[in-house]
């Protein structure tokens, strides 16, 4: 054979002129042999899978292009700035309006229609309550004012080509912007001005309609991406005005296809919290989660203090969820027995369902920690050899932090992109009639054209296929650092090999990261497109069956993906140790799996359950700290702090992730590199060291020979037929 041959993986013939049913029959059970010169992975490479590396070079240059055209041709303001009910863009001077000195959208009604204003208002000292004006209202038309209003006319500063469109309607086709100027009729429920206020009446007004009209009470705001939201008191306060019973049953209106006003007042606050909270979220989902990671991953490395870690850290999660749940509960039932609670009944029915649901995943999480004691300290030995080439390597660690800056280099770009594609739609005005009136609520709407939505889905399909390829960048460079590190007999080897990995992965298999990525991506931009089709079946139908059945295609698919990363992530160990292309890699890879199912199976499954373990620890401990710190130091400026603390939560487990993803790459190479090494050497192993040999034997289901048996047998059987 050739020099080039030689480095790569050949089969020794189980039986000698072989004559089975099929060449992948007769593949599934050959064990592999090592060329005579095998000295662990191969110095002869060449490029792999180069037409997909073209295909994934040629899908950016014209994800550009699109790119270009859409800067080109839109308009970011669009979609960055608020928009008024008429498609105006407040704070820009656009289409011949111009809104720059009313850079705020101040909402008029839940279908998110609302007027550019100067400020957001904060009545603080101006009315009696310093929360809300009843008899001040904000409409479609400007300002309108009952006899009893508190605040000035110019108090709230809205922009004057409101009030200008209804004094200066001349043709017919205008008139209905006579709709827009309140009267005492529309917007009161009274008709003489010497009438009482009732709120309850002016609620139920055509023009208020229930939050569904054209004008809507001036109430203390704050303000948030440019947008003016009521806060908690304020809407409290109106709600107290008008009647809790009133409030309460606030319409469904299923042609707004917006929110109800309790969903909408839940994600007002919702956002509020997370931008009052910003600072918090940041520092701690990012700096604090990254630098609690780190400390964690140093403790792992060391392996006297390995087993003490994990333990620790199963008991430290099972304690956490039960303190949640024990003080969850605690603290709702002080709020039950108040005669005048803090919050609302549902907060606190809320707050009982979570110290429910913390309680039971503490003790369903204390059996399995008793019931499966033997397979985690089994794991925790899997994971000390990870380690141990993890230490050998130290920047490996840095990996995660390579793939970081080539995911934010990309995204920047694609989100620019993204923002000015998403700015070609078309503005259309909504109207909806208002029932037992003449009038009617216009909104703007956004529509786009197929062209630019078929743009928008190949833009989410070169999101897809790059995000997965730099994790598939990622994953060959650990896959080819380590396996070089378990095929030295002395283990002498260094965090150069990192680097000689980089540029190995670089220079030859860029191609087989691409096809790897390119399947997954795939069956992701299915995913999305199905998750399409069932938001529509939601809207327009009621079809149980169709719904049944889209769940059903999401739960394939989402098999289909989890299997495809787990073949590519062997496919990844294979062509870092022979140098094959992906297809090449993927069917080997698959076949020495099943040829040792079982020592994979065991060792892998609770080595990736002890490293969940570590990022649930990560997690929960950074957003512990962060949750004493905000009470300590924010007070009562939130309206809950389980919003910035969930988000908190998610960013320092994706954190988390990173980073015990290098262990796990590193076990799971390890372990495929022992079964290679087993069969490439007639069950020796003769690259593992005599601690890593007597671990895997002892805890595999089967015996190397027994494995072997089994596929000598299986191989004789099929021959025979």
């Amino acid at each position: 054979m050739s020099s080039h041959n030689d480095h790569h993986y050949r089969y020794k013939e189980t039986i000698d002129d072989y004559n089975g049913d099929s060449r992948d029959d007769q593949e599934a059970h050959e064990l592999l042999k090592a060329p005579a010169d095998f000295d662990g992975p191969t110095r002869d490479r060449y490029c792999t899978d180069v037409l997909c590396l073209f295909f994934i070079v040629l899908a950016w240059i014209i994800m550009t292009g699109l790119g270009v055209y859409a800067v080109h041709n839109g308009d970011y303001r669009h979609v960055l700035y608020p928009l008024d009910y008429q498609g105006n863009i407040c704070g820009t001077d656009y289409n011949g309006v111009d809104m720059v000195d009313y850079p705020y959208l101040l909402y008029v009604n839940f279908y998110t229609g609302g007027v550019c204003a100067a400020e957001c208002p904060q009545l603080a000292g101006e009315t009696t309550d310093s929360l809300t004006d009843m008899q001040t209202l904000v409409t479609y038309g400007g300002i309108f004012q009952g006899p009893d209003a508190q605040l000035s006319e110019d108090f709230v500063q809205l922009s004057p080509h409101y009030q200008s469109m209804v004094t200066n309607t001349t043709t017919i086709d205008d008139n209905r912007n006579l709709n827009f100027q309140c009267t005492m009729e529309t917007c009161f429920g009274s008709v003489d001005t010497n009438n009482s206020f009732d709120p309850r009446q002016s609620w139920t007004s055509p023009g208020i309609n229930q939050g569904f009209g054209m004008a809507y009470y001036v109430g203390d705001t704050y303000p948030l991406f440019q947008r003016c939201f009521l806060t908690k008191e304020a809407d409290d306060q109106m709600a107290a005005h008008i009647g809790d019973d009133t409030v309460s049953s606030f319409p469904w209106t299923p042609a707004s296809s917006f929110f109800t006003e309790s969903s909408q007042q839940f994600f007002t606050n919702l956002y509020g919290d997370l931008w009052e909270a910003r600072w918090y979220i940041l520092g701690f989902g990012f700096g604090a989660s990254l630098l609690v990671s780190l400390i964690y991953m140093a403790l792992l490395r060391i392996p006297c203090l390995l087993t003490g870690v994990v333990w620790g850290s199963i008991a430290l999660v099972i304690s956490l969820f039960g303190f949640v749940g024990y003080y969850a509960y605690t603290t709702a039932t002080e709020w039950s027995q108040l005669d005048k609670p803090p919050v609302r009944s549902d907060q606190i029915s809320y707050t009982f369902y979570v110290s429910y649901i913390c309680m039971g995943i503490s003790l369903v999480m204390l059996l399995f920690a008793i019931c499966l004691r033997s397979s985690i300290q089994l794991a925790i030995t899997c994971v000390q050899h990870g380690g141990a080439a993890i230490n050998a390597m130290v920047m490996l660690l840095f990996v995660p932090f390579l793939q970081i800056c080539g995911f934010l280099a990309f995204w920047i770009v694609w989100m620019w992109f993204g923002i000015h594609l998403a700015s070609l739609g078309n503005i259309e005005m909504t109207t909806y009639p208002i029932p037992g009136s003449d009038l009617e609520v216009t909104i703007r709407v956004y529509s786009y054209d197929d062209f630019t939505e078929y743009c928008g889905w190949y833009m989410l399909f070169c999101f897809f296929w790059t995000a997965g390829f730099i994790g598939a960048f990622g994953n060959m460079i650990v896959s080819m650092a380590v396996s070089t590190w378990y095929f030295t007999i002395d283990r002498q080897v260094s965090s150069c090999t990192v680097v000689n990995s980089i540029l190995t992965t670089s220079r030859y298999h860029l191609g087989t990261c691409a096809y790897g990525s390119l399947l997954v991506a795939i069956v992701q931009l299915t995913r999305a497109i199905i998750t399409r089709f069932q938001k529509r079946v939601a809207q327009l139908t009621n079809q149980n069956i169709a719904r049944c059945l889209f769940c059903f295609c999401q739960c394939c698919l989402c098999c289909v993906e989890k299997c495809l990363k787990f073949i590519n992530k062997n496919a990844y160990v294979q062509c870092a140790i022979f140098g094959t292309p992906f297809c090449e890699s993927g069917r080997k890879a698959f076949f020495l799996i099943l040829r040792n199912a079982s020592t994979v199976g065991a060792l892998g499954m609770v080595s990736g359950g002890v490293l969940w373990i570590g990022k649930v620890v990560i997690s929960t401990l950074t957003t512990t700290i962060a949750y004493y710190v905000m009470t300590s130091y924010m007070g009562l400026s939130l309206h809950s702090f389980a919003a910035p603390c969930l988000t908190i939560f998610i960013l320092s487990y994706i954190v988390a992730g990173m980073f015990m993803s290098v262990f796990e790459l590193s076990i799971l190479t390890v372990l495929h590199c022992y079964i290679a090494d087993q069969e490439m050497f007639d069950g020796r192993a003769r690259y593992a060291d005599g601690s890593l040999k007597d671990w895997i034997d002892k805890n595999s289901t089967a015996s190397t020979e027994e494995r072997n048996d089994r596929s000598s047998s299986v191989v004789i059987s099929t021959y025979k037929r």
